[in-house]
């Protein structure tokens, strides 16, 4: 049985806790108090995060979150959140046409139909008792093209288009669902997906810190916003995603020799 004290926490279910954006979100908001329900893949990593952020009151659960399973071994082992944080994901970089039929499927779960069923499932109770907070980490690649992202980039913008529907339809409930679109942020996740090169090639005022990122996208959720690009460089370039120049000059600077 909980103590009294734990019971009067609040609760944030945050995936993908062990690094980048995810590991960021849950020191903010354990230095602030609250329980941690936290969420990721890799064991090791897990283990390692779980220790450095040292709050008795939180718990993490390992879970592969590209299929329905993974999802549902959440939703099974945790309690209805005060807080979602969406965040888990990687990026896949790749020609459209090379992936393969499970790599596309896992990508889209994992990214924007993972990220459904795992607030549908909370939604009710949310309803219910009419509070919560909903945040959806998606990309700056919802808003612009990505060649050779197209999958990451179609996934993301589907989920950035969820949330702002959803956001609509819950205001009348009191839960604020905010969809943040960071652009480059100072964490592994391009590492691991084979991007090394962009560390070199994107300057350095494109990149910005997870700290930041969590603290532009906490601020815009408490005020009921229902997006935020975090970082000033991002909002300055914000409306010229979409002009073919733009969009030439930014696939150069990032495009990889060979």
């Amino acid at each position: 049985m909980k103590e009294a004290s734990e019971l009067s926490k609040k609760n944030a279910l945050v995936t993908g806790f062990s690094s980048g954006i995810g590991f960021e979100y849950s020191k903010f908001l354990s230095e602030r108090g609250w329980e941690l329900s936290l969420v990721s893949q890799n064991k090791e990593n897990a283990i390692a995060a779980y220790k450095a952020l040292d709050n008795p009151f939180s718990r993490y659960h390992l879970a592969d979150l590209s299929n329905y399973e993974g999802v549902s071994s959440i939703t099974d082992e945790f309690r209805c959140p005060d807080l979602i944080v969406a965040n888990a994901g990687i990026t896949q970089y790749g020609n459209a046409g090379s992936l393969s039929q499970k790599q596309k499927k896992d990508l889209f779960y994992l990214l924007c139909l993972g990220v459904i069923d795992l607030i549908e499932h909370y939604l009710p109770e949310m309803i219910s008792r009419q509070s919560g907070r909903i945040v959806i980490i998606s990309s700056i690649g919802a808003i612009t093209p990505m060649p050779k992202s197209s999958i990451y980039a179609a996934a993301k913008s589907a989920v950035f288009s969820y949330g702002q529907s959803l956001s609509k339809e819950l205001l009348k409930y009191n839960i604020p669902v905010t969809v943040s679109l960071p652009g480059y942020v100072h964490t592994n996740a391009h590492k691991r997906a084979g991007l090394d090169h962009l560390n070199q090639k994107v300057p350095k005022w494109m990149w910005i810190q997870s700290k930041k990122v969590v603290k532009e996208t906490e601020k815009a959720s408490l005020k009921g916003k229902s997006k935020v690009i975090p970082g000033i460089i991002y909002k300055l370039v914000k409306p010229f995603l979409q002009i073919s120049l733009a969009n030439s000059i930014w696939n150069r600077i990032t495009r990889r020799k060979g």
